[in-house]
């Protein structure tokens, strides 16, 4: 995958999460995976997949930069948060 290509895909991933974000409806994700791949094939949907993946890497290095928290102790505390659920 070409660096352009990842920027495409990060670029999809935003308008995927912005649209999951205005939604609210729980079942938003599965529901767009689904007609992903219906529509589009497995193909497509690794490409929204690996533009989810680079956008949560980047949320972590922002959040990292401007909290002074590491990438690490951020997923630790998710895991937590998760594990009381």
């Amino acid at each position: 995958m070409t660096e352009n290509a990842g920027y495409e895909h990060m670029r999809e991933a935003i308008g995927v999460m912005t649209a999951w974000a205005g939604s609210g409806d729980a079942e938003f994700m599965s529901t767009y995976y689904n007609r992903l791949l219906d529509d589009y094939g497995t193909e497509k949907a690794r490409e929204v997949v690996s533009g989810l993946i680079n956008l949560c890497g980047e949320l972590l290095a922002m959040r990292a930069e401007e909290l002074g928290v590491s990438e690490e102790d951020t997923l630790q505390q998710i895991a937590r948060q998760i594990a009381d659920r």
